[in-house]
């Protein structure tokens, strides 16, 4: 396929309020998960998560504030992924999923979306209870892409002392993550 695609859009006459646009930013990774988590393909994601956007933003008058923007969301983006297997199928185009799947786990996806949002306030709670020092080397690691080697030597240890702070540390958040959503759930 080659590059991804990404369409430009004229504004609606009336730009939506901040709200909104908050709302809409602040979901934009569960947004792309979710069409990724359908489609497969990171371009094919990515043209999903567009459409969704576009139709986000024309239709921004409609939502009402008092419900939850990321079920709304999911569902349009649900449609767009399925228009978008059409579109792909109409042209012959070899998709990884068919539409009936995609259905199907986006019905069984929709809770998970408001689930990813929780654990990852969980995650930045955690995240910030951790010292410095290891939120570097977690970092190195996942953002940056540094390899455990690449890591030990940059902090003078041994791969497998490495080894054993990344499991530690990712076990121990894991244990954060599910406190916090615990407490999350019985306020």
């Amino acid at each position: 396929m080659g590059e991804p695609r990404f369409c430009m859009f004229a504004a609606p006459d009336l730009p939506p309020d901040s709200e909104f646009i908050c709302a809409l930013t602040k979901h934009q990774t569960a947004l792309r998960g979710f069409c990724q988590a359908a489609l497969g393909r990171e371009d094919d994601a990515m043209e999903a998560l567009q459409r969704t956007n576009l139709v986000l933003w024309k239709k921004a008058a409609s939502w009402d504030p008092t419900t939850s923007f990321l079920r709304w969301a999911t569902a349009v983006a649900r449609f767009e992924v399925l228009a978008l297997i059409r579109d792909r199928q109409r042209f012959s185009e070899r998709m990884v999923f068919d539409s009936d799947l995609v259905e199907l786990m986006a019905e069984e996806g929709g809770d998970d979306v408001e689930a990813f949002e929780s654990r990852q306030r969980a995650l930045a709670l955690c995240w910030a209870e951790l010292l410095p020092k290891h939120r570097e080397v977690l970092a190195a690691h996942y953002a940056s892409g540094c390899s455990m080697r690449e890591i030990a030597e940059s902090r003078q240890m041994g791969v497998s002392a490495v080894k054993v702070m990344m499991l530690r540390l990712r076990q121990g958040l894991a244990s954060c993550i599910g406190q916090k959503l615990a407490s999350e759930v019985g306020r």
